[in-house]
């Protein structure tokens, strides 16, 4: 996809926490996702959409987590109730899949998890395990009709953009967290 702009946007702490907790979810061995939620006056603004929240697929139904996903009308339901409460949209999506393939299958390209043109599904390799760049993703479009457009590599960055976090957000509890979680002990 070429774009001058990204379409979305996640600070690089909310997408460090997103990519640990689908992993923490889906244990090694299963796919686990999210919704990616937006404030509802986003898409009155010109430029990409913030991503402000996330809404877990197993908070909302909590049986569909079944190796692959298996999300039903309730979830929907409770995801439909989240937003109105707090003034938000769905802006996306991201699931997990095994290895390193980030392409849709063929239940990921019939089945979008929102049939909106412009939703923007997400998946990250290995059920999120280790470490996931940007450059790990696959991030597809959904352009209606049954059609996506597709961006892998350094191209997710024309849609994905991960934002440094600003005014003092250095920590250093935070980075030596990060190594004891890792498996980096001295």
């Amino acid at each position: 996809m070429t774009s001058s702009r990204p379409v979305l946007t996640i600070r690089s702490d909310r997408y460090e926490a997103l990519i640990r907790e689908l992993a923490r979810r889906g244990g090694g061995v299963r796919e686990s996702g999210a919704f990616l939620l937006t404030p509802l006056d986003a898409t009155t603004q010109r430029g990409p959409r913030p991503i402000t929240g996330i809404a877990y697929y197993d908070d909302l139904d909590p049986d569909c987590l079944t190796g692959g996903i298996t999300f039903s009308a309730i979830g929907y339901s409770v995801l439909n109730q989240r937003c109105r409460r707090d003034g938000l949209q769905v802006v996306g999506d991201i699931h997990t899949h095994p290895g390193t393939l980030v392409r849709q299958s063929r239940i990921d390209r019939g089945n979008p998890m929102i049939a909106i043109p412009g939703h923007v599904a997400i998946i990250a390799p290995r059920f999120a395990q280790g470490v996931i760049s940007p450059v790990d993703l696959g991030v597809h479009v959904f352009t209606g009709a049954g059609n996506w457009t597709s961006s892998y590599g350094h191209a997710v960055n024309d849609v994905l953009s991960i934002e440094p976090v600003r005014n003092g957000s250095f920590s250093p509890i935070r980075i030596i967290r990060r190594l004891f979680s890792k498996g980096h002990r001295r």
